[in-house]
Formats: C-alpha cells, structure tokens, sequence
C-alpha cells in the first residue's frame, strides 16, 4: 500500500501543494486575486440542494472495502443557483463540490463536466484522476467535499467572472483496485481557503478556476 501523492496547483507566485486530489501533476492555473487571507472560522453552508435517489426504490450503499457506491443519489442544482447574483454564487458554488463528490463516487462525470468550464486545469486533473480511478474494477472511498463559508464578495473580475473566497473541506480517500488498498491521501481536515474563479455564460454559472490566493498561508 502506499500513500498517494498529492496534487499540485500553481499561483503567480508560487506553486503550492493541495489535497483536492491524489495525483502528481503540475499545472498552470490561472491566478485568483491577491489579498490577505481572511479569518478561517466556519460559517455552516447549507447543503445545495435536495439530493434525489435515481430510482425511488433503491437503496443507496456508499462506496467501502467492499466495492464502490451504489445508487449514488444525483444532485440536483438548486434554482437559486441560475440567479447572477451573490444569491447565485451561494447556491452555485456548494452544488459544483456536491457533483465533484458524486462523481468522486460513481465515476460519472457529464454532471460536473456540464458546468465547468475546459479552461480550468486544476479542474481537469481531478476529472482524470477520478476517471482513471472508477473504471477496471476500481474505485475510491471517502473524498466528499464541503463548503463550509462563502465570503460576500460579489465583485466582477477583469476578465469578466466573480472570485469569492471560499472555505472547503475533503474527506480521507482510500483507492482501491480489484479489492486491494492501492493507496490513501488524508484529504483537507480543515476548511482551507481557496478562490474560485466563477463566470455566468448563457444564462448559468460555470467554474473557471480554482486555486490558493496568494500569501495564503500553507
């Protein structure tokens, strides 16, 4: 077994070593907007949406040893989160990490894929590791993400989207493969900071970017 190493993101300024991932790749993400970092006491988000089962009769079994998830409920995106307005990026932004958690455990992602945009590199490294992961009998348990503040930041960027700052954290990830342990990554314990970048094309939001700010501390 080992441990599974971490994935990297990139800043104008520096690279800095994140945990939304198990992959080890280098990328060159856009840069969010400097500034000092803001107190990381949580605020409580609430869920983004009402979750559905796929079959109202099924039962749902989150992924374990055993095998991976079954009857993944699918989320639904909240109708708050079609507003352009901070309103908008509240319900947005918790739904886009709710999908990143469902596609963490049934290995699908046309949801998620639906609503970011192919510009963010950091976004397309996690897609691939989670698609290398849920196919030929393996798959991932654990890595759900939460957002647990969202700064009231609603201020257009220069290139035209909205860069609030965001606190999230992840759930431990163990990856399997043909029923053995392949590897671990402790996941974030803590709501760490980080900025999305966010922008609202044809009448939705899509993500862009995300990344550390810079001066954040480590």
């Amino acid at each position: 077994m080992s441990q599974q190493p971490t994935l990297i993101g990139t800043t104008r300024a520096r690279t800095t070593f994140l945990l939304l991932a198990a992959a080890a790749l280098a990328l060159s993400a856009c840069t969010g907007p400097a500034g000092a970092e803001p107190s990381p006491s949580p605020t409580p988000v609430a869920s983004a949406s009402a979750r559905q089962s796929p079959d109202a009769t099924s039962t749902y079994k989150p992924a374990s040893e055993e095998g991976p998830a079954e009857n993944v409920p699918v989320p639904e995106m909240p109708k708050d989160a079609s507003l352009k307005s901070q309103q908008g990026l509240e319900a947005f932004i918790p739904y886009w990490f709710e999908t990143v958690s469902y596609a963490y455990e049934t290995g699908d992602l046309e949801k998620i894929k639906s609503i970011t945009s192919p510009e963010c590199a950091l976004c397309n490294a996690v897609f691939e590791d989670i698609s290398s992961w849920t196919v030929e009998e393996r798959w991932i348990v654990g890595g759900k993400l939460q957002v647990t503040k969202i700064e009231d930041r609603y201020v257009q960027t220069t290139s035209g989207g909205y860069a609030p700052y965001i606190f999230f954290s992840q759930e431990p990830l163990s990856y399997y493969s043909s029923g053995s342990l392949e590897g671990e990554s402790d996941g974030i314990a803590e709501p760490t900071l980080w900025i999305p970048e966010v922008h609202y094309r044809a009448g939705a939001w899509h993500m862009v970017d995300l990344a550390r700010p810079e001066g954040a501390k480590e």
